[in-house]
This record gives C-alpha cells, structure tokens and sequence, in this order.
C-alpha cells in the first residue's frame, strides 16, 4: 500500500484511542543482492544495496504491545511475557522475535503501540521481512532510549527471522537494510562483519523485475541451508579444519570432490565460486570495469541455476531478455530464488525503454505481466519524531 502520512496517523489514533505527541517514525528500506548469492549464511561475501521501497512503522511508548497493519488490516496484542521462538512467519511474528531477541540479549525494553505499512512486494526476494525487523528495532530502540551501535541492531533484527522464525537465513538483509549507504554498494563480509561501500557509477540504474513467481520463503531455503551444513559437517570429519564453506579455496575443489557426493559437491562449488566472483565483482567496480561487472553477474546467475539450483524458468527468461537488451551492465536472479526477482543494473538513459521491452517479451512469453520497478539507493534505516 505504501506510506500515507495522515493514514498512519489516523490509525493509531484509532489504536491507542487517547492523544499522543510527536511520535517515532522508523523508515527501513528493502534490498537487493547484486552479487553473492547464498553466501552470506555460509560466512562469504556478499554486494548489496538498498531500495527506495520500503517498511514504515509509526508508534509511541505502551504498557503491553499493539499493532496494526494497514496492508494486512489486522490488529494484533500481545504480552512481553513469555515469548519463545516459533517458527511462525506472520507480519507480526516477525515483531515478537525483535522483543524476543531483545530480551535474550538483556535488554528491559517497555511495549509499544504502532502502525505499520511498507511498499516492498511481498514474496519478491527484496526483504520486506528485513525491512519490518529493522524498522521495529529502530523504533523500538528510540522510544526505549536505548543507545545500540548500528551492527548490533541489525543482528537483533537478524536473530528475529533465523532463531525465532526459524527461517534460514543470513546477515545480508537485515546489516544492508541497517547500514546501507547511499548511491553505494554495500561489501559484507559475513563472517568478520565487516562492511565497506563503493559508489555505483551515476549514469546507472537498478531495476528490480519481479516475475510474479512467489518464492517460498522458508522451506527450500532451509533444504539449502541443510545441505551446506552437510557438506561442512562430512568434510571436518574429514580433518578439514574450515569455520565454513566460504573457508574452503578453490584449490580444494578438487581433494573436496573426492569426499562429498554430487548434489553436496554443486553446493559447495557454488559457495566457493561466487566467494571469488564478489572479489572480482568489488575490484571491477573500484577500476570501472562495468563490462566485467555484468559478466560475473551473468556468471553468477549460471551457478546459481546449475550448481545451487534455485532458479526458476521464469528468472531465466527474464535474466535472457536482459541480456539481449541495449544498455544493460549485467542481470541475474536476486535473493534465495524460486521464483522472486531479478536485478539488472541498466545505463540510466535507456531505462524507459528496457521497461517497456522486458514487459512486452515477458508477457508474450508466459501471459504474465511483470513488475518493473527503477530503483534508487537510498541510505539505510531512518528514524524521526513527527508532528501530530
């Protein structure tokens, strides 16, 4: 639905049914993953950006926790009290496992009563989850007076989707929504948390392409996850002394080959490859190389199809369009997959008219219109007090 500055305000209004002055407004914006595809939960490397489509939350201090959505038309109540991990994947689960984490980090955090819309697409691959973790702990933070650095914010965010949603995901999401900077791509390392940003050059774009295929959010993600920790479990017991499989090089594709089975193998190769072309990736950006920027993008769309197998049909024909088309860098599936989006960075002039062919070709081929959406990069969350 989207931000309405006198409908959120209105609504809680109609929440908390008294008055209420000045109060937190936490603006998160969704993600893409221009490079590093599944890395980012094996400890690897990841290059991201924010979106200009975003989760907002408006609320004041409470008692107890109330919240409406304005997308979903739901109110929802709940106590601090007694939350445990559930693995549930409601709107509003994802808010208990902020408070959850919270909590399990020691934090005395009070309720609130908020408002909440966002205009991510749902089941797009762009983290609307994310964004709604992040945006509640910003919020949540500001109206406790809690003083948190910007990495641990994003790891509670972090730990309220992986351990109380149980949904196996990694860093990425919730630190790029957090830290992103703007007109920059973000490098996250996963496994030292370290982050640095380079500027996307000026006369490029992003344009995000949802296929209108909606990815499963939880269970094929965690197969993947599975299989990777299998893949690590079955080569230490081999004497290998790895953290992770981002900790395997490729000169030890070879002797790995010679431990796990076909299927762990894929995986495995995939993790380590793409670790390499986020490398290369950051490298080619520093010097300006854009033609080899697309090119490991394209590569990296291959290995997520044929080696980790989590395309779809669908992205395929999108990403294909793409590369037929005039001034297009690079283009592949962004996100765990399935189904979702692709993000293609495009020269800014010729935008306009890759919409309009990637829409018709698309359509033609499969009778589903996509969404094309041109995206800027805005900074990461936002957090202000509003005058009611």
């Amino acid at each position: 639905m989207g931000y309405s500055h006198n409908r959120m305000k209105t609504a809680l209004a109609d929440l908390i049914d008294a008055d209420f002055h000045y109060p937190v407004l936490s603006r998160a914006p969704g993600r893409v993953e221009i490079l590093g595809n599944h890395t980012d939960y094996n400890g690897g490397l990841v290059l991201s950006s924010t979106i200009d489509r975003y989760v907002y939350s408006l609320g004041v201090g409470a008692d107890e926790v109330r919240l409406f959505s304005l997308d979903f038309n739901e109110e929802i109540e709940f106590l601090l009290g007694g939350l445990s991990p559930s693995g549930r994947t409601e709107w509003h689960d994802y808010i208990r496992g902020v408070y959850w984490a919270m909590g399990r980090r020691g934090y005395n955090v009070n309720g609130i009563a908020a408002v909440v819309t966002g205009n991510i697409p749902i089941g797009a691959g762009l983290s609307s989850s994310a964004a709604l973790e992040v945006s509640f702990v910003n919020l949540i933070a500001e109206l406790n007076d809690l003083h948190l650095e910007p990495k641990k914010r994003a790891m509670i965010a972090f730990e309220a989707e992986r351990i109380y949603c149980a949904v196996a995901c990694g860093i990425m999401d919730q630190f790029t929504s957090q830290l992103g900077t703007e007109n920059s791509v973000l490098h996250i390392n996963c496994s030292s948390l370290q982050t640095r940003s380079i500027p996307l050059p000026s006369d490029l774009s992003l344009v995000v392409t949802d296929s209108k295929v909606s990815r499963p959010a939880g269970e094929a993600l965690n197969e993947r996850k599975s299989e990777c920790q299998d893949a690590l479990n079955l080569l230490k017991k081999n004497d290998w002394e790895i953290a992770n499989l981002s900790s395997v090089t490729p000169n030890q594709l070879s002797e790995a080959s010679e431990i796990l089975d076909e299927t762990l193998m894929k995986r495995v190769r995939h993790v380590v490859e793409e670790n390499q072309r986020v490398k290369e990736g950051f490298r080619a950006l520093e010097r300006g190389n854009l033609t080899r920027f697309g090119e490991l993008m394209y590569d990296s769309h291959s290995s997520s199809k044929s080696l980790y197998e989590v395309s779809h049909p669908k992205l395929d024909l999108l990403v294909d369009i793409a590369q037929k088309a005039e001034g297009v860098i690079g283009s592949r599936l962004t996100g765990a997959g399935f189904g979702g989006s692709t993000i293609s960075i495009v020269k800014s002039s010729l935008v306009d008219s890759f919409a309009d062919r990637i829409k018709q070709e698309y359509l033609n081929e499969t009778g589903i219109e996509p969404q094309v959406m041109k995206c800027e990069i805005p900074e990461g969350v936002t957090l202000g007090r509003i005058d009611v």
